[in-house]
């Protein structure tokens, strides 16, 4: 269900960071972060022209057997375990004439668990891309949109069904022997079903402009400055946010098998509290840092590790969060029809005024293709996570699944 190391080589790593800004949330459902990668490549496939093909769609369909040892996610003396049933349906299509490119990709999924009936959980993902480009223009809008039940990002304690959506425009201009001009932007909206979570509700936006000068044909140096501001639901509990960044990058191949983006720079935010009578601004400024490695070390073996530093929204009277991220990747065709793949993920969160709290998790599957329609899947996962400074908050979860998927 991954990208197969070979399909690596068509992955360019955008300096937007798409990988780190999706996937920083902590996915109990491993089908999930599948899917997050896989459309998170498409998005970062690379600029250029068009490989030109027909409509494509393909059909997915699977089952599978699922325990977890401590459902709710609740502190290790209080953990209660379930097993359950999963069942899912993904369809894809996609399409490439010589200047247009449609993408869309869907999945559902439904669990149902053998003690617990209350934690039942539906999950609904969609993503849909459309580029057009010649020789001199390219323009892409991306979007993703995901109703899950899962984790808060702020907290790693405690589960909450979410609506999240993201929206990624870019276009960019590149005359013969000038350097590259490109505008990005990321618009992100936060809700979740029940009025407990309303405080933390939101819509992010982050975006600027980039100048990039080829090096070599493959490789690439330069600059991008941008603004980024995040707006609260209830802003008169917690105050919105502003901010600018600025960093230098580097990306590009540096062989053929080792795709890199290098990005570094300084960014800072503030809040206002006019709001509760402060006409004095939060401010804060740090590092902003992205880095981004993809190596296909044989033809069976591909290899990744990402890390970024930013902020980010939080609420309850946090106006934003600082969030370093570092994620390792491994996925290996041990043979034709066996496929090994490993996932390790770390988060360190700093709310502007709570706790600081780390979520961290690994992961090991293996996937048979038993015929060309048919594969046996198996994974299992271990994560945890804690807030410094409060005793017996801490908690970890080991769950592992067995399943098959049909395809067509």
């Amino acid at each position: 269900m991954s990208p197969s190391p070979a399909s690596l080589r068509g992955i360019f790593v955008r300096a937007l960071g798409l990988a780190l800004l999706l996937s920083s949330r902590a996915v109990a459902d491993n089908q999930a972060i599948d899917w997050l990668d896989r459309v998170t490549h498409d998005v970062q496939r690379e600029e250029g022209p068009l490989s030109t093909r027909s409509v494509d769609v393909h059909v997915y369909g699977g089952v599978y057997a699922y325990y977890t040892d401590n459902l709710y996610l609740a502190p290790n003396r209080h953990a209660d375990g379930d097993s359950a049933g999963m069942a899912f349906g993904r369809a894809t299509i996609d399409y490439a004439g010589t200047e247009l490119e449609l993408s869309a990709d869907v999945m559902a999924s439904f669990d149902y668990y053998m003690e617990h009936h209350e934690a039942r959980e539906d999950e609904e993902r969609a993503y849909g891309k459309v580029r057009w480009t010649n020789t001199v223009f390219d323009l892409q809008v991306a979007a993703i949109a995901r109703r899950e039940y899962d984790v808060l990002d702020a907290v790693f304690t405690r589960r909450a069904r979410r609506i999240i959506t993201d929206t990624f425009p870019r276009a960019s201009v590149k005359i013969p022997d000038l350097p590259k001009v490109e505008a990005f932007a990321q618009i992100e909206t936060v809700r979740y079903e029940g009025d407990d979570l309303d405080g933390q509700e939101n819509e992010s936006y982050r975006g600027g402009l980039s100048v990039l000068a080829d090096v070599t044909q493959r490789f690439g140096v330069g600059a991008d400055v941008g603004l980024l501001y995040i707006r609260y639901r209830e802003h008169e509990l917690t105050p919105n946010a502003r901010g600018w960044f600025a960093r230098g990058i580097a990306r590009g191949e540096l062989t053929e098998r080792l795709l890199v983006e290098a990005a570094l720079g300084w960014t800072l935010i503030h809040g206002s509290k006019e709001e509760f009578g402060d006409d004095k601004a939060e401010r804060y400024q740090t590092m902003d840092a992205e880095f981004h490695v993809r190596y296909e070390a044989t033809e069976t073996l591909a290899l990744s590790a990402d890390y970024s530093r930013r902020f980010g929204f939080a609420g309850f009277g946090n106006t934003f969060e600082t969030i370093d991220r570092a994620v390792v990747m491994a996925e290996w065709q041990v043979m034709e029809k066996l496929k090994l793949r490993a996932r390790g993920q770390y988060n360190h969160v700093e709310p502007s005024e709570s706790n600081a709290c780390s979520y961290w998790s690994g992961f090991l599957g293996a996937t048979f293709q038993v015929f060309e329609n048919l594969a046996l899947d198996a994974g299992v996962t271990y994560r945890g996570g804690n807030t410094r400074k409060i005793t017996g908050d801490g908690w970890d979860n080991w769950n592992g699944y067995v399943g098959a998927v049909v395809s067509f």
